[in-house]
C-alpha cells in the first residue's frame, strides 16, 4: 500500500513539474543573446515589433493583439490588447522599461499612458523616411547600434538608385475603402500616399492635411474637378469585402464615370500585403510594384 502512494506522488510531483515548466517557457523572456542590463520593451504595433526583430532585439514583453504574423522570436510574448486600444492594465503588469507606439496614435494613447506612469516613445511610422528614423533612435536607446546604422546604410543604398523624378502625368488621387463603398482620401501625410509620391505621383490632395493619420473626407465634386489619371485604392481592414464594395461604387455610381481614371482603366488595388497604415520593411516591395504602373516599365 505505501508503495503505491510512494508511486502516486512522484506521478503528480512529475506533472506539477511539467506544468511548471511550460508555465515558466511562457512568462519568463528569452535569454538567448540578451544581455542583463537590456530594457524590457512592449509594442502596441506588429510594424514596430518587425524593427525590434531586425534589431536583433530579444527582451520583448509585450506584443499587440493580431490576426497577421509576428517574428517567430515574439510568438510566445504576453499580448498587451489591440493595437489602437492597448490594455493599459496588462501593460502595467508586465511592468516594460518602455512602450512603443505609433506617432500617429499618439494624440489618443499619450495620456493614458502618463496617467498610469509608462514610460513611452511614439515612432513615426507614417513614412518610411520616418521608420528609419525610428531605427536609429531604437538604435542608440537599445544598444542596437550596428543593426540600425546597417538597416539605415542599406535604406540610404536603395534610394540612391530608386529615386525618380515627379512625373508630369501622373496626377494620382489614393483611395482607403472600407465595406459597403464607403472611402477616405489618403493624403501625402499618410503611408501610401509616402509611397506613391516616393514613386513618383503626384498626389492630387498634397496640400491638405488630414487627421492624425493622414486621411480627409472630399466631397465628390471636388474629386471630379481633380480629375487623376490614377486612382489607387487599398482597405485598411477586410480586404475582400472592401475592394468588391468599391468595385460596385465605381460601376454603378454615375459620378465616377467622369474620372479620366476610370474611363482609361487606371484604377489600381494595392493589396494589404504591401501597403498599410504603418510603414513596413515591404516598402521596396511596395515601390517595385508602383513603379511599371507610374512609370510605363516592366
Amino acid at each position: 500500500m505505501g508503495r503505491k502512494i510512494s508511486v502516486l506522488m512522484m506521478g503528480i510531483l512529475c506533472i506539477g513539474l511539467c506544468f511548471g515548466c511550460a508555465s515558466s517557457k511562457r512568462n519568463a523572456p528569452q535569454e538567448k543573446g540578451m544581455q542583463s542590463n537590456e530594457l524590457a520593451v512592449a509594442t502596441t504595433s506588429v510594424a514596430i515589433c518587425e524593427i525590434l526583430d531586425a534589431l536583433d532585439y530579444q527582451n520583448v514583453v509585450g506584443v499587440p493583439e493580431t490576426s497577421g504574423t509576428l517574428p517567430e522570436r515574439y510568438t510566445w510574448v504576453d499580448t498587451i490588447g489591440a493595437p489602437m486600444n492597448p490594455d493599459i492594465e496588462v501593460v502595467k503588469s508586465i511592468s516594460p522599461d518602455l512602450l512603443l507606439s505609433p506617432k500617429s496614435l499618439e494624440s489618443s494613447l499619450a495620456e493614458q499612458y502618463q496617467s498610469a506612469s509608462i514610460e513611452a516613445e511614439f515612432l513615426d511610422m507614417s513614412t518610411v523616411q520616418g521608420m528609419y528614423k525610428g531605427i536609429s533612435m531604437l538604435g542608440e536607446k537599445l544598444g542596437r547600434e550596428e543593426q540600425a546604422e546597417q538597416l539605415y546604410a542599406e535604406y540610404e543604398s536603395y534610394m540612391e538608385e530608386y529615386i525618380f523624378e515627379e512625373l508630369e502625368n501622373a496626377n494620382c488621387m489614393i483611395l482607403m475603402c472600407f465595406p459597403g463603398g464607403k472611402y477616405l482620401i489618403a493624403t501625402e501625410n499618410s503611408y501610401v500616399g509616402n509611397l506613391v509620391e516616393l514613386a513618383g505621383g503626384n498626389n492630387v490632395y498634397s496640400n491638405y492635411q488630414g487627421d492624425e493619420n493622414g486621411f480627409v473626407a472630399i466631397n465628390p465634386e471636388d474629386m471630379v474637378n481633380k480629375n487623376p489619371e490614377y486612382i489607387f485604392v487599398y482597405a485598411h481592414f477586410n480586404e475582400e469585402e472592401a475592394f468588391e464594395s468599391m468595385k460596385k461604387e465605381f460601376e454603378e455610381n454615375s459620378t465616377w464615370q467622369h474620372f479620366e481614371a476610370v474611363k482609361s482603366g487606371e484604377v489600381h488595388y494595392l493589396s494589404s500585403d504591401l501597403f498599410g497604415m504603418s510603414a513596413t520593411f515591404e516598402w521596396v516591395d511596395a515601390l517595385k510594384f508602383l513603379k511599371p504602373i507610374l512609370h510605363g516599365e516592366e
